[in-house]
């Protein structure tokens, strides 16, 4: 596919009676309807050194953006914004967390799924963990599953231009309106507690409200096609599925809320 659709041509297809919803909940669902999607490279900006997922200057790990022109579901006036959403491929990053003595459960005893984590779940992330820090040493209550988790877009030279993170801080540019992630959405719908988090077929993932503005939309885009930053700490750390499970990717965050925030 044309990797450089502009904003200005998804106006177009999107004007006249063409129209549809974007719910903006964090996550795929609930009848959103992307104009387009595209594939792009990403990388683990913490401890780059000891992931397996590269650097700014190697990136091999891919994932799917979708964004376009469309209507807020439940606005009524028909007014249209650009919409994005960005995930984590599932095999890096998935929301789970449990309030634990983690380093006292080591492993993990429970057997079953239904009722908390399991070693399993945590296995992959204990792995990396250990790579940089001491054996038993991971936390992956919310604080420590959550905390310091972030997306980042860069410009060519890899300076950072755009940032949010699953804290619910957004950095207010490009026309930013309003964002979630896929903790707001795990919050809002009930599924998941700071306490406990079974969410393991849900990505680390945002969606984004913006100004429909041709240019701006364009410029983030831009942005995002020289790679994204994904911040992850811990990260799942499961290898990275051969090109042709590409496809796959990005489906993970269709099972899957908000503590915030409208930007201003």
């Amino acid at each position: 596919m044309n990797h450089k659709i502009t904003a200005a041509v998804v106006l177009l297809a999107f004007s006249g009676i063409s129209r549809a919803d974007i719910s903006l909940n964090g996550v795929l669902g609930g009848g959103d309807s992307y104009a387009n999607s595209e594939t792009v490279t990403w990388f683990n900006g913490h401890q780059t050194a000891n992931s397996i997922y590269g650097d700014f200057d190697n990136q091999f790990a891919t994932t799917r953006i979708r964004y376009g022109a469309s209507t807020l579901a439940g606005d009524s006036s028909g007014t249209q914004y650009f919409f994005l959403h960005i995930e984590t491929p599932l095999y890096a990053k998935n929301m789970i967390w449990q309030d634990m003595d983690w380093r006292n459960n080591f492993p993990i005893a429970n057997m079953d799924p239904d009722v908390g984590l399991t070693e399993d779940d945590v296995a992959s992330y204990r792995i990396h963990h250990e790579t940089h820090h001491n054996p038993g040493d991971m936390q992956l209550n919310f604080n420590g599953a959550t905390g310091s988790e972030k997306m980042v877009f860069l410009n060519s030279n890899g300076n950072r231009v755009f940032q949010a993170d699953l804290a619910g801080n957004t950095d207010n540019s490009f026309g930013l309106i309003d964002v979630k992630d896929s903790v707001d959405y795990l919050f809002d719908n009930n599924i998941s507690t700071e306490a406990l988090s079974l969410a393991r077929n849900t990505t680390m993932s945002f969606e984004f409200q913006f100004a429909l503005d041709s240019a701006m939309n364009d410029q983030i885009l831009d942005y995002i096609r020289n790679g994204i930053e994904f911040h992850l700490s811990p990260e799942r750390g499961l290898p990275v599925p051969a090109p042709m499970s590409g496809a796959l990717l990005g489906l993970g965050g269709l099972a899957t809320l908000r503590r915030r925030r409208t930007n201003s």
